[in-house]
């Protein structure tokens, strides 16, 4: 078994999960990118190595939606690196829908991805982790979206509240494994995934979404899911960390 420790992202192609893969392979773990999009994995794979020519990276593309890409994600993991010692599931889709517009395929996919996606494949490193007998920390992301609602998130804040069970119950049932599951709660940040909703906000609107009057950056999130994924204690598990620029702290006012 490599001496290197090695880390599953999934949405690693963009956004929250490419920054993830970036910081993560710059704290000196072999990263498996994983995603969709075999384009924009290898896209994050070159600035990767860009800035690491020592970087050691596979590109898995994979639907976090089947459960066999998603063993096969992690079975794939351990075949050509050894093991897994870092589970993140960045993976997310969204599209707005209002609740009376809403179809079941509506929910289905979003559920797909952001939930099931994420228990397959916490779940499938957990089960490397165990076998390898070194424990693990598995970083599930959530949202505040989880805690409070906005229009046409019926089905999204619903994954990503559970998505916060799921910590809790992994967290539960892995105890004494070594193993520390716990689930990070961005607010708004920087990503494609929201650039059309806040592509002409003002420093004003943005003051009525959070105190510091700011989008959060990708790498903000990814340094603290280094934290997780290096130096937080075991001890620490269960949790639903919120990084949100004080957004679900604070009391909406006229």
């Amino acid at each position: 078994m490599s001496d290197r420790r090695v880390a599953v992202v999934t949405g690693a192609g963009t956004g929250m999960g490419a920054a993830c893969a970036q910081a993560l392979a710059a704290s000196g773990l072999a990263v498996v990118l994983a995603g969709r999009r075999e384009e924009k994995l290898n896209e994050t794979a070159a600035a990767i190595r860009a800035a690491h020519d020592d970087a050691v990276l596979e590109v898995r593309p994979t639907d976090v939606g089947d459960p066999a890409e998603c063993e096969g994600l992690v079975a794939d993991a351990v075949a050509r690196l050894g093991r897994v010692d870092v589970a993140v599931t960045a993976a997310a889709t969204f599209e707005p829908k209002h609740i009376l517009e809403m179809s079941a395929e509506d929910w289905d996919s979003c559920l797909d991805i952001d939930l099931r996606g994420s228990m397959l494949v916490a779940a499938a490193a957990a089960r490397a982790m165990r076998d390898g007998g070194e424990g693990g920390r598995i970083v599930l992301f959530s949202s505040i979206n989880g805690r409070v609602s906005e229009p046409e998130t019926a089905h999204y804040s619903a994954a990503k509240a559970a998505v916060m069970s799921l910590a809790r119950s992994m967290a539960v049932d892995l105890a004494g494994t070594g193993i520390a599951v716990n689930a990070i709660a961005p607010g708004w940040v920087d990503t494609p995934m929201i650039a059309e909703f806040v592509a002409e906000a003002t420093e004003e609107d943005l003051g009525r979404v959070n105190p510091l009057r700011r989008l959060g950056r990708s790498e903000e999130l990814a340094n603290f899911v280094v934290y997780l994924a290096n130096e937080a204690p075991e001890f620490l598990t269960g949790s639903s960390l919120f990084m949100d620029g004080g957004q679900t702290a604070i009391a909406p006012v006229p």
